[in-house]
């Protein structure tokens, strides 16, 4: 009783797991290799942005509801703008900002930082104002 092998069903692990994708609300899709491109590959800045801060209005330091902000940096995409955060981060709290993408309760895009592009995302609830600067 001791002495024998424990038993182990066969399994074929050659084969491919069944999934009844049907009805499980995802669906497969191939990647084409020429159409893909890494994030930064597109839509990241091609050129610095302004030298100097720009003269910004009284109205900056106040918190803009997030539904203005996700408009108003909609209307910059591909743009520099300037970000101000509610506390101050790794870039300071005012900062030339560029956005790519516009989400629900977020905004990534590229700062600008010892000469080169940097990729940075932040939440609404972080920001506290944005100005766009075309």
């Amino acid at each position: 009783m001791y002495n024998q092998p424990l038993y182990v069903p066969y399994m074929n692990y050659n084969q491919q797991p069944y999934y009844h994708l049907q009805n499980s609300g995802y669906e497969i899709r191939d990647v084409d290799d020429e159409v893909y491109r890494p994030d930064d590959a597109e839509d990241a800045p091609t050129a610095p942005p302004p030298a100097q801060t720009p003269t910004l209005p009284a109205t900056f330091s106040a918190t803009a509801q997030p539904d203005q902000m996700r408009t108003w940096m909609c209307n910059c995409l591909g743009k520099w703008g300037f970000l101000g955060l509610r506390l101050p981060g790794p870039l300071g709290r005012n900062f030339w900002f560029y956005p790519t993408e516009v989400r629900k309760n977020g905004v990534s895009g590229y700062t600008w930082q010892a000469g080169r592009r940097r990729k940075v995302s932040y939440r609404y609830s972080q920001i506290r104002n944005f100005m766009c600067f075309a």
